[in-house]
């Protein structure tokens, strides 16, 4: 149920609308991203040549730190080890990492909604733990031969 990393701000509203999700969920819940780490590979694209939706500075800085495709950076550049709404007040800055993150501050709705969250923080607060829950809810496996709900989430589980 994950987007692939590459898509616009309307394929990614219309996948988050085809799971019961709306636009509010898809900001809110794309706020995961200030905590964790990309592989270089997944930014690539964005920094054979300057990115108008990256600050230059920031996407020279990504050019030095991606030499190879299996190198890190960090999904949030200023606190990359803290839950919080600088992954949102980056997006204004033009430092998101993804280029799915980007652009959220490219589309009108999806832009108004990152500006109220920094606006007021606890919204963020609020309504992620909203939006977590009705993510929980999206094709919850009840019957037998929906799928399969793994054992250990790490690996398939083994068919006897």
């Amino acid at each position: 149920m994950v987007p692939q990393g590459h898509e616009n701000v309307t394929t990614l509203i219309e996948f988050f609308k085809s799971k019961g999700l709306n636009e509010l969920d898809l900001v809110i819940l794309s706020a995961c991203h200030t905590i964790g780490r990309s592989s270089c590979y997944s930014i690539l694209h964005r920094l054979a040549k300057p990115d108008p939706t990256l600050d230059i500075q920031y996407w020279k800085q990504l050019r030095k730190k991606c030499r190879r495709g299996w190198d890190l950076v960090d999904l949030d550049v200023t606190t990359p080890k803290t839950f919080d709404i600088a992954y949102f007040t980056n997006l204004q800055k033009k430092l998101g990492l993804l280029s799915t993150d980007s652009a959220l501050y490219t589309n009108q709705m999806t832009a108004a909604f990152v500006d109220a969250t920094v606006s007021q923080p606890s919204l963020f607060e609020s309504q992620f733990a909203a939006s977590m829950v009705k993510l929980g809810n999206v094709q919850v496996l009840t019957r037998k031969n929906e799928g399969e709900i793994r054992l250990n989430c790490n690996s398939v589980n083994r068919n006897y």
